[in-house]
């Protein structure tokens, strides 16, 4: 088991797309799991989805949320 960020939304800073889609932050993995099945578990609340003025600002907060997910001090 990892400790994970897991966004549930439609990803306003990426795309247009109105399908909500659920992506994993999988913390302290390397590699790649695209078209794998995971089991998630979701346990609290971090934070509202949002749009970001860029991706540099949306990858650092991923990293913070990742963090907090992680029970690391930001």
């Amino acid at each position: 088991p990892f400790p994970a960020a897991v966004n549930v939304g439609v990803r306003p800073t990426t795309s247009g797309d109105p399908q909500a889609r659920a992506e994993v932050h999988l913390a302290g993995f390397s590699g790649d799991l695209y078209g794998q099945e995971l089991s998630v578990e979701m346990r609290t609340f971090l934070r509202e989805e949002r749009k970001f003025d860029s991706l540099d600002a949306l990858k650092a907060q991923i990293d913070l949320d990742v963090r907090a997910a992680s029970g690391i001090p930001p």
